[in-house]
């Protein structure tokens, strides 16, 4: 095998076990300058527990040299000397970190002796239970301290790491084959170093003497396990730790938390408290601090402003006044006002505040009705105000007439109308009117004001008046009426079809039908349908459309007939709504198949018998055969029948002289005439 094939092999099994869904030993590497550092973690109490007894072995395998692939893959055992947990006397000296003495606990308290046999099962579950804790407490402690995780057999340095090489590394436990897991992999070199990221997104919300810190920690999770909180009360000069343990977020299985928090008190809510964010990743590195952020506490908003004076000034402009503690001034970022024309619209915000002493503020574009919402803001909460203020201005203008107003009657006698919303500000709403004639009086269709740009309407639609028409007015809120929107014109439906066309007759044009008859004598007639079928069929299909013509009478000579057929025709009429004519009555028409009827009999005589046969043309089809006879010059009788192409006659007396003629039966129910008759002498 070659080299290449080799790294090949190497880099597909590195990617075939890294893609598994859950592998045994989870690795991680860090590379820095001067070394590359490796962790790993058993993923299960049972890895851990082999790890532990049988300890880990670190192989590397040089992938890359200056950029190419070796001749040689140099294969190293990095740990000749497996990893495992370090005996007790060398944990000792650290028994003040926590996080070595948790680890020490699980690991050289979980001797395993097996699941009780035979016992009480919740005995049993007990047992599991405080293996997994064990276990997940161990993983933990290794993730807070790297030296917790170098005494646990889960840590190493490769200091021989060169800089110009890129290597696999391979973690293992040293177990029997028959105990074998699955192997971590890493793929890294000392190039893909890179300084450690600050935290990002830092955000705090004050409060009074306490503060809310949060950050985002979605995109630093393959980076960080922990954090830390650093603070400053003299400007940002000075900075130490908030809390002496590293901050770890903790989160269901399959949820990913996007943001982690830390709460903290303040001596009080006028000293600038500054913060600052670290990450610590799961080799102990702390990362740089991220960007400061400070505030000071703050009372919370709990009372709303008050408005205390609405005054309508020459009718043009609102000044409105209110009211709020002077004390909360600090507190707050100023003040907001909402207005609509309405108490159910939509607010629309006219002052956004950036003020907190402000206390008054002038509409100098009120509507005529005016309905106005304080409320007082910081950046984190509003409070609105639980009154709703209303100041009107007199108003005598009637509103602007509807404008594009629109309709359409269906064949039931619907009516929709619709038109474009006025835009006055104090608009109550619109009232419909109808009339028969443009110039009668219009007579009130909705009694109640219309809060919206549709109406419908019932008309009766069997009547001789064509027409109908409608005008609406819009309305204020002081019903004031405005004029009359443009008259609109609709015509009601036609439900009445046209009168049936009255077929005179078909003639024969050299072989072809020429149709006449009279047209309809309906007013609105349009044009006329011409549609035939075959005679034995059960569907007529449309033949051709004539536009009407001044004429009373007309005629079509239809080209398109075949030979031999017969034909039905019906004529129908449509008017302008599209409403057809019952059909006219039928005629018929059978085109000549220009094929003459010849029937050929021939017999023959065999030893006992005579034996017929025949050749019938026809433009029809044959059902049977009908055969006649006579004995010795007597009279022709019907003898029998056939519907096959020969008869034999065996019914044969010697030395009598026997005639026969036949006569075609069509599957029409007709039959063809006499054939000439053939003699045989017996």
């Amino acid at each position: 095998m070659t080299t290449k094939h080799t790294v090949l092999l190497f880099m597909f099994l590195y990617l075939g076990l890294i893609s598994q869904a859950q592998q045994s030993i989870g690795l991680i590497s860090r590379p820095m300058p001067d070394s590359i550092m490796l962790r790993w973690a058993p993923t299960s109490p049972k890895v851990w527990r082999l790890g532990n007894q049988y300890g880990y072995q670190v192989k590397r395998y040089t992938i890359l040299r200056d950029k190419k692939i070796p001749k040689q893959i140099d294969e190293q055992v990095l740990t000749p000397k497996v990893l495992k947990p370090a005996p007790v006397s060398v944990w000792e000296p650290f028994a003040d970190n926590k996080y070595i003495g948790i680890a020490a606990e699980c690991i050289y308290a979980s001797v395993y002796k097996g699941m009780p046999t035979g016992g009480n099962p919740h005995m049993a579950y007990k047992k599991y239970q405080e293996e997994q804790q064990r276990y997940s407490f161990a993983v933990f402690a290794a993730d807070q301290s790297l030296k917790a995780a170098e005494l646990s057999g889960l840590y190493y340095a490769d200091k021989t790491a060169k800089a110009n090489e890129k290597y696999l590394y391979r973690v293992f436990i040293n177990c029997p084959d028959s105990l074998a897991v699955d192997t971590g992999f890493v793929f890294t070199g000392q190039s893909a170093y890179q300084p450690l990221p600050k935290p990002l997104d830092v955000q705090a919300e004050w409060d009074n003497h306490k503060v809310l810190l949060s950050w985002n920690i979605k995109y630093l999770n393959h980076i960080y396990n922990s954090y830390v909180v650093e603070k400053s009360l003299d400007k940002g000069q000075h900075y130490a730790l908030l809390d002496s343990n590293a901050i770890v977020q903790l989160s269901d299985a399959g949820v990913q938390p996007q943001r982690m928090f830390k709460s903290d008190t303040l001596p009080d809510n006028k000293t600038m408290a500054y913060y600052r964010i670290r990450g610590i990743n799961a080799f102990g590195q702390m990362g740089p601090p991220s960007d400061s952020i400070f505030g000071t506490g703050r009372l919370p908003i709990k009372n709303a402003p008050v408005m205390i004076s609405n005054q309508v000034v020459d009718n043009q402009r609102v000044e409105l006044k209110w009211e709020y503690p002077e004390e909360m001034n600090a507190y707050i970022s100023g003040f907001k006002i909402y207005r609509s024309s309405s108490p159910k619209k939509r607010k629309q915000l006219i002052l956004d505040g950036n003020d907190a002493t402000q206390r008054a503020f002038t509409d100098s574009t009120p509507h005529m009705t005016n309905y106005y919402l304080l409320s007082v803001h910081n950046d984190r909460k509003e409070k609105l105000s639980p009154m709703i203020t209303h100041a009107a201005r007199v108003d005598s203008f009637p509103p602007m007439p509807p404008q594009g107003l629109m309709g359409a009657v269906d064949s039931t006698g619907h009516v929709t109308l619709n038109w474009q919303a006025n835009t006055d500000e104090d608009l109550l709403g619109y009232r419909v009117y109808t009339s028969n004639h443009p110039d009668f009086e219009y007579i009130l269709m909705s009694p109640s004001t219309l809060k919206d740009t549709v109406y419908s309407d019932s008309i009766n639609i069997k009547t001789l008046t064509k027409e109908i028409y409608y005008k609406v007015k819009a309305e204020d809120v002081r019903q004031n009426m405005s004029a009359f929107s443009e008259a609109l014109k609709l015509t009601r439906p036609d439900v009445i079809p046209p009168v049936s066309p009255v077929m005179k007759a078909i003639k024969d044009d050299k072989g072809q039908p020429q149709i006449h008859w009279v047209n309809s004598s309906s007013e609105d007639v349009a044009q006329h349908y011409i549609e035939r079928k075959l005679r034995n069929d059960t569907l007529f299909s449309r033949l051709t459309k004539l536009e009407l013509t001044t004429d009373v009478r007309s005629a079509y000579t239809d080209k398109t007939v075949e030979p031999g057929h017969t034909y039905v025709y019906r004529i129908l009429a449509e008017d302008e709504s599209g409403l057809v004519s019952p059909p006219s009555k039928t005629m018929l028409f059978k085109v000549d198949s220009g094929i003459e009827e010849q029937i050929k009999l021939k017999r023959r005589l065999q030893t006992d018998k005579v034996k017929l046969s025949w050749k019938i043309t026809s433009e029809k089809t044959v059902d049977r055969v009908v055969i006649y006879r006579s004995v010795n010059h007597a009279a022709m009788q019907l003898y029998d029948n056939t519907n096959e192409e020969v008869y034999y006659d065996k019914r044969l007396s010697p030395k009598k002289q026997y005639q026969y003629a036949i006569k075609a039966i069509y599957t029409d129910g007709s039959s063809s005439a006499l054939s000439k008759a053939v003699t045989v002498k017996m």
